[in-house]
């Protein structure tokens, strides 16, 4: 059964191995995650807002070289992850963005829902679009996880992950 899973920033600054936001220890843990799902034919979500985050994170590394090369590597993941032929990530927008001419709309809902619902559960903006998208996938697919460190949001994923890596 394929699993389908929606990734937070904090595994990809991992993956990425972000100065200042990473840790060799989860580094190395996240990279053997996301090994073993591609060898498990599992998709990988990253929803648009999560993108903005990490390319926050990178846009500030002081380093111009280190910086160089992790926006090289973004770049070519970002264009990777929009091909539809795209095995292991897929690039998507949050469910609450995906058709343009009901942006209007479905963002003026969105942030209603994160002002009375998810920000008093203490999830930020960005949380709040991988939960939703978590939950549009659960609604066409079976098994359906969010891979995080932020404890916080962990419980918010739709089907429980066994053997979940939280940063502990």
């Amino acid at each position: 059964m394929i699993t389908y899973i929606v990734v937070d920033t904090s595994y990809l600054v991992e993956l990425f191995e972000v100065p200042g936001h990473f840790k060799e220890s989860f580094a190395k843990e996240i990279k053997a995650r996301f090994k073993n799902a591609t060898t498990q034919g599992n998709k990988l979500y990253i929803p648009i807002p999560v993108l903005f985050e990490l390319a926050n994170h990178i846009a500030h590394v002081i380093d111009g070289k280190k910086r160089r090369k992790l926006v090289a590597i973004f770049s070519v993941t970002v264009r990777q992850g929009i091909d539809p032929e795209t095995v292991f990530i897929n690039i998507i927008p949050c469910a609450a963005f995906a058709v343009a001419s009901e942006l209007s709309d479905s963002l003026e809902k969105f942030a209603q829902d994160f002002a009375e619902k998810f920000s008093r559960q203490g999830l930020g903006f960005t949380d709040s679009a991988i939960v939703l998208e978590a939950n549009n996938l659960k609604t066409k697919h079976n098994q359906v996880h969010i891979w995080t460190t932020d404890k916080p949001l962990k419980p918010y994923e739709p089907d429980t992950e066994l053997n979940a890596f939280i940063g502990n």
